[in-house]
């Protein structure tokens, strides 16, 4: 389970039915701050047809949820952001950020990515347009 900057919490059941697209990052980490705008956009094409963009917060060297909320706010950016992950990224595995996971609308992870990647919006936005 996530919780949102509003204190929403996210779980596997409430997130069934959509994709989703979910980004392990932190503020201090120079590549998830370049992927944010490809978070952004892909949030903007796609939100209507379904699918869910969670910027995960992990790992964070500060208040996760005050540090998270600044940058949110600062970029304008509207996809959901969650806060205090690093335990769920170690149940994960993640040892490095950023690292994105496409889940199904079913909740199976469909496909994975360790790092910024100069072309991830074109290669998310094929792989989203299959489980849409």
């Amino acid at each position: 389970k996530m919780t949102d900057l509003s204190g929403k919490v996210h779980t596997n059941q409430t997130l069934r039915g959509k994709v989703v697209l979910l980004d392990f990052w932190a503020t201090w980490c120079g590549p998830c701050k370049m992927a944010s705008p490809v978070m952004q956009k892909l949030h903007a094409k796609y939100a209507k047809k379904g699918l869910v963009v969670i910027g995960a917060n992990a790992f964070e060297r500060g208040n996760s949820k005050q540090l998270s909320g600044n940058y949110r706010k600062e970029h304008g950016y509207t996809y959901t952001f969650t806060v205090d992950n690093s335990k769920l990224a170690d149940a994960w595995g993640i040892r490095g950020i950023p690292q994105f996971y496409l889940i199904d609308k079913r909740g199976v992870v469909r496909w994975q990515l360790d790092g910024f990647d100069p072309d991830m919006e074109s290669t998310l936005s094929k792989q989203i347009e299959k489980l849409l």
